[in-house]
Protein backbone atom coordinates (compact mmCIF):
# COMPACT_ATOMS: atom_id res chain seq x y z
CA UNK A 1 0.00 0.00 0.00
CA UNK A 2 1.64 3.19 -1.14
CA UNK A 3 0.10 6.27 0.30
CA UNK A 4 1.54 9.72 0.50
CA UNK A 5 1.96 11.06 4.02
CA UNK A 6 -0.25 14.08 4.59
CA UNK A 7 0.51 16.45 7.41
CA UNK A 8 -2.16 19.01 6.81
CA UNK A 9 -2.49 21.99 9.04
CA UNK A 10 -2.75 20.96 12.63
CA UNK A 11 -6.51 21.08 12.84
CA UNK A 12 -6.65 20.14 16.51
CA UNK A 13 -3.62 22.23 17.34
CA UNK A 14 -4.91 25.17 15.38
CA UNK A 15 -8.24 25.08 17.15
CA UNK A 16 -6.44 24.94 20.49
CA UNK A 17 -4.12 27.74 19.47
CA UNK A 18 -6.90 29.92 18.08
CA UNK A 19 -8.56 30.55 21.41
CA UNK A 20 -10.09 33.98 21.94
CA UNK A 21 -7.66 36.61 23.11
CA UNK A 22 -7.80 37.32 26.81
CA UNK A 23 -5.98 39.96 28.79
CA UNK A 24 -4.05 37.32 30.73
CA UNK A 25 -2.70 35.24 27.85
CA UNK A 26 0.82 33.86 27.90
CA UNK A 27 3.09 32.41 25.29
CA UNK A 28 2.33 28.79 24.44
CA UNK A 29 4.89 26.70 26.36
CA UNK A 30 7.46 24.81 24.30
CA UNK A 31 6.41 21.51 25.88
CA UNK A 32 2.82 22.16 24.75
CA UNK A 33 3.96 22.89 21.18
CA UNK A 34 6.05 19.70 21.22
CA UNK A 35 3.16 17.62 22.54
CA UNK A 36 0.74 18.90 19.90
CA UNK A 37 3.22 18.26 17.09
CA UNK A 38 4.15 14.82 18.46
CA UNK A 39 0.52 13.74 18.64
CA UNK A 40 -0.32 15.04 15.17
CA UNK A 41 2.84 13.60 13.61
CA UNK A 42 2.34 10.18 15.23
CA UNK A 43 -1.24 10.08 13.96
CA UNK A 44 -0.18 11.10 10.45
CA UNK A 45 2.61 8.51 10.38
CA UNK A 46 0.26 5.78 11.59
CA UNK A 47 -2.36 6.71 8.99
CA UNK A 48 0.24 6.68 6.23
CA UNK A 49 2.08 3.50 7.25
CA UNK A 50 0.07 0.31 7.69
CA UNK A 51 2.95 -1.15 9.71
CA UNK A 52 2.66 1.45 12.49
CA UNK A 53 -0.10 2.44 14.86
CA UNK A 54 -0.59 5.01 17.58
CA UNK A 55 -0.14 3.45 21.02
CA UNK A 56 -3.31 4.41 22.94
CA UNK A 57 -1.73 3.71 26.34
CA UNK A 58 1.24 5.95 25.55
CA UNK A 59 -1.11 8.70 24.32
CA UNK A 60 -3.14 8.59 27.55
CA UNK A 61 0.02 8.67 29.67
CA UNK A 62 1.48 11.55 27.65
CA UNK A 63 -1.82 13.45 27.90
CA UNK A 64 -1.98 13.01 31.66
CA UNK A 65 1.62 14.19 32.05
CA UNK A 66 0.94 17.18 29.79
CA UNK A 67 -2.17 18.20 31.72
CA UNK A 68 -0.21 17.94 34.97
CA UNK A 69 2.53 20.22 33.60
CA UNK A 70 0.00 22.73 32.34
CA UNK A 71 -1.81 22.80 35.67
CA UNK A 72 1.49 23.18 37.55
CA UNK A 73 2.28 26.14 35.29
CA UNK A 74 -1.03 27.79 36.15
CA UNK A 75 -3.02 26.89 33.05
CA UNK A 76 -6.57 25.61 33.33
CA UNK A 77 -6.23 21.92 32.34
CA UNK A 78 -9.82 21.94 31.04
CA UNK A 79 -9.06 24.68 28.50
CA UNK A 80 -5.35 25.57 28.57
CA UNK A 81 -5.35 27.29 25.20
CA UNK A 82 -7.77 29.94 26.47
CA UNK A 83 -4.86 31.35 28.45
CA UNK A 84 -2.33 31.11 25.61
CA UNK A 85 -1.36 33.31 22.73
CA UNK A 86 -1.65 31.67 19.33
CA UNK A 87 1.24 29.36 18.65
CA UNK A 88 0.36 28.65 15.04
CA UNK A 89 3.69 29.90 13.66
CA UNK A 90 5.67 27.85 16.19
CA UNK A 91 3.55 24.76 15.54
CA UNK A 92 4.12 25.09 11.80
CA UNK A 93 7.87 25.56 12.26
CA UNK A 94 8.23 22.44 14.43
CA UNK A 95 6.08 20.44 12.03
CA UNK A 96 8.19 21.59 9.08
CA UNK A 97 11.40 20.69 10.94
CA UNK A 98 10.06 17.16 11.42
CA UNK A 99 9.10 16.92 7.74
CA UNK A 100 12.55 18.18 6.70
CA UNK A 101 14.36 15.84 9.09
CA UNK A 102 12.88 12.81 7.33
CA UNK A 103 12.41 14.36 3.87
CA UNK A 104 8.68 13.58 4.01
CA UNK A 105 7.43 16.19 1.56
CA UNK A 106 5.63 14.01 -1.00
CA UNK A 107 7.06 10.83 0.55
CA UNK A 108 5.13 7.61 0.44
CA UNK A 109 5.05 4.12 1.91
CA UNK A 110 8.54 2.96 2.80
CA UNK A 111 9.91 6.45 3.57
CA UNK A 112 7.02 7.19 5.93
CA UNK A 113 7.42 3.87 7.72
CA UNK A 114 11.18 4.44 7.96
CA UNK A 115 10.58 7.87 9.49
CA UNK A 116 8.27 6.39 12.11
CA UNK A 117 10.71 3.62 12.94
CA UNK A 118 13.56 6.14 13.17
CA UNK A 119 11.55 8.22 15.64
CA UNK A 120 10.83 5.07 17.65
CA UNK A 121 14.49 3.97 17.72
CA UNK A 122 15.63 7.50 18.65
CA UNK A 123 13.16 7.52 21.54
CA UNK A 124 11.66 10.83 20.48
CA UNK A 125 8.36 12.17 21.74
CA UNK A 126 6.81 11.19 18.40
CA UNK A 127 8.35 7.73 18.50
CA UNK A 128 7.11 7.12 22.04
CA UNK A 129 3.54 7.38 20.73
CA UNK A 130 4.00 4.72 18.03
CA UNK A 131 4.02 0.93 18.00
CA UNK A 132 4.66 -1.60 15.25
CA UNK A 133 1.60 -3.49 14.04
CA UNK A 134 2.13 -7.25 14.22
CA UNK A 135 2.03 -8.89 10.80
Amino acid sequence: MSSVVKFGPFAAAASLAAAPAMSETRMMPDYFVSALVATSAAQALALSCAELSVDPVAVVQASEALLGKLEADGFDPNDPSAQMESGEDRLSAVQQAFMDKHQLEGASGDAVCAAGRAEMSEGTEIGSLLVEVPK
